[in-house]
């Protein structure tokens, strides 16, 4: 709480009451510079607040656009749209026998798959069904990685407009996410809310004193990261949930695939908050054990004792 440290009543007589005569008008309360600084505190917490609240999520969508997570996404996304077994086993024979009467220097497709991926004529004749899948899956994921969803549109031949908020448009918004230009947007605005909470929080720090700096600055970590860590585990226990249930094999893998997700928001969360925890808990533990040191030489000298 802010206290009103330092105010002080004054009048006319210049004395600590009012002068005899005045009225209520005449009375003056001067705010102490403790009275600003508080302000200035918790106007710099709530700013620090926010600005990390906007750090953990741009954070957090940083590393689900990371290569090597998207690429992981992608790939099980196309495997699952796609329905990539059923489809290798139903033109396996198909495409073998193609590449078996064509030239070296020919180019095949997998019929009925979602993205043109050309192959080789050896690797369209060698491949085993296990190479096949891993051969197109990475490929896909590679390209979706750069162009989004749009080469995965084109192929499916589908040119009507899907609802943002449908089950197509969702997984479209999603998938089309996933890119490295997204990612590089999200690296330097994670960079940029990374450097405003350091101001933040030292300014927070400067204005506190004593070990309150560490509890103030533990205190809004703490604050910011605990809605964080309870969303993803909120999610990910509501899509395991719909996920065990009589759902559609599309619907669940794609729920399997939030649900990996969703540990990258769970694990930031719980890793800003052993952070803030770790900085409330030392600060207010080195407080009261300085306030305990110091009680008995306050307890010492006693009006009169001098």
């Amino acid at each position: 709480m802010m206290a009103l440290e330092g105010s002080r009543y004054a009048s006319y007589g210049g004395s600590g009451r009012p002068a005899a005569g005045s009225s209520e008008s005449d009375i003056l309360v001067e705010v102490g510079p403790s009275f600003w600084r508080n302000i200035a505190k918790w106007s710099v917490a709530f700013l620090f607040f926010g600005a990390l609240m906007a750090l953990l999520v741009s954070l957090t969508l940083f590393q689900v656009t990371a290569e090597g997570a998207s690429k992981r996404t992608l790939r099980r996304a196309v495997a699952a749209l796609s329905e990539i077994d059923v489809l290798i086993d139903r033109n396996y024979d198909d495409l073998r026998q193609r590449a078996a009467s064509a030239g070296p220097n020919d180019t095949f497709e997998l019929r009925d798959f979602p993205l043109a991926i050309p192959l080789s004529q050896q690797e369209a004749a060698s491949a085993s069904k296990d190479d096949l899948r891993d051969l197109l899956l990475n490929r896909s994921a590679g390209i979706m990685y750069a162009r989004g969803t749009d080469p995965l549109r084109a192929q499916a031949g589908s040119s009507q407009d899907v609802g943002a908020f449908s089950e197509a448009g969702i997984t479209d918004s999603g998938l089309g996410f996933l890119r490295s230009r997204y990612h590089d947007i999200l690296g330097v605005l994670t960079f940029t809310l990374a450097a405003l909470c350091v101001v933040l929080g030292v300014t927070l720090a400067t204005l506190c004193r004593g070990f309150g700096r560490l509890a103030s600055v533990g205190g809004v970590v703490l604050a910011a990261a605990i809605p964080l860590a309870l969303a993803g585990i909120g999610a990910r226990f509501y899509m395991r949930i719909v996920s065990d249930s009589d759902t559609e094999y599309i619907q669940r893998e794609f729920l399997e695939i939030g649900q990996g997700l969703a540990w990258i928001v769970i694990r930031n969360g719980l890793a800003f908050t052993v952070l803030g925890a770790v900085f409330l808990v030392v600060g207010v533990g080195c407080a009261m054990w300085t306030d305990r040191r110091e009680a008995p030489r306050y307890s010492a000298v006693r009006p009169g004792s001098r």
